[in-house]
């Protein structure tokens, strides 16, 4: 039997994912106190009392307040109570704080995935971790969906037997993982400073880029000053059409300006956060349903 399914407000899902993979779509109420504080109740909770429930809600944008609700959602369905508990999250915020870099900060990574865990979630998939290592303080079943495979799938629409490169040598990974699935070729771009002017290059590791087409593949377009210019360096490089693929698309700021005036042909992103950039460069891709399908 499908499970049902709860959707936090946070995020905007496929009807048809929702048809193909749900029993059901189970609603909930919420409001917010005076002060600030948040209220939450499940509605019909006779329907899922006992039976498996997946609850699917992203924390970007709006991460704190997307993280309490996921919590006050996941206590709600445990205490039903609900067979059993799945929790996806697109996109899990805090992920890129995922070791101490100086002393005395937090984990904020290992923060968010613990108290998961202690809410009452009995698994925990999220799409494309900063560091799929982070999910071992789950403590339990977490699993990491890569979906850089389906976004060069899109970008090949666009593009001939291109090369797929990935900014920094961080995130080849998901960059062989695309390239393997689809016969390409792949590599990870260097860095490099002019001793004398300081200006900062990127190039690939051993492959040339010369007349061919490029997917850059990465996990997370912030601000986009790192992919602007892997951009800009390839171009420079002599390669043909240039497409960026990233998992998640916060674009900040004036990112989506840097990347297109660095020269890029086109920007294909997943569907993981709760906000969409309308620009006609930029292309969505569905990928809830491959974490859908592991369910099975």
């Amino acid at each position: 039997m499908k499970p049902y399914c709860i959707i936090g407000q946070n995020y905007s899902i496929n009807n048809d994912i929702v048809k193909q993979y749900c029993t059901d779509k189970i609603n909930y109420t919420q409001k917010i106190f005076p002060d600030g504080e948040r209220y939450i109740r499940i509605l019909d909770t006779d329907k899922i009392s006992e039976k498996d429930v997946v609850l699917i809600n992203t924390l970007y944008p709006r991460q704190n307040d997307s993280f309490i609700e996921t919590l006050f959602l996941i206590d709600a369905l445990r205490k039903t109570p609900v067979k059993r508990l799945i929790t996806i999250i697109p996109y899990l915020a805090y992920s890129r704080q995922d070791k101490q870099f100086l002393p005395g900060e937090p984990i904020s990574a290992e923060i968010i995935i613990k108290s998961i865990r202690l809410a009452g979630a009995d698994q925990l998939i999220v799409i494309d971790i900063h560091n799929p290592e982070s999910l071992k303080s789950f403590n339990g079943c977490a699993i990491n969906v890569l979906v850089s495979d389906i976004l060069v799938k899109k970008a090949l629409e666009y593009v001939d037997n291109p090369i797929i490169i990935a900014p920094d040598k961080g995130a080849l990974g998901r960059v062989k993982y695309a390239a393997e699935k689809h016969s390409l070729e792949y590599d990870y771009l260097i860095k490099s400073r002019d001793r004398n002017t300081g200006e900062v290059s990127m190039s690939p590791k051993e492959l040339k880029v010369h007349n061919r087409d490029v997917v850059i593949v990465d996990d997370i377009i912030s601000t986009g000053g790192t992919i602007a210019l892997a951009v800009k360096q390839i171009k420079k490089q002599g390669a043909r059409e240039v497409i960026v693929a990233a998992t998640h698309g916060l674009m900040i700021g004036n990112a989506l300006e840097k990347i297109k005036n660095a020269g890029v042909e086109k920007i294909i992103l997943g569907n993981t956060l709760g906000i969409k950039h309308n620009d006609n460069i930029i292309e969505y891709v569905e990928v809830l349903d491959k974490a859908f399908k592991l369910l099975n």
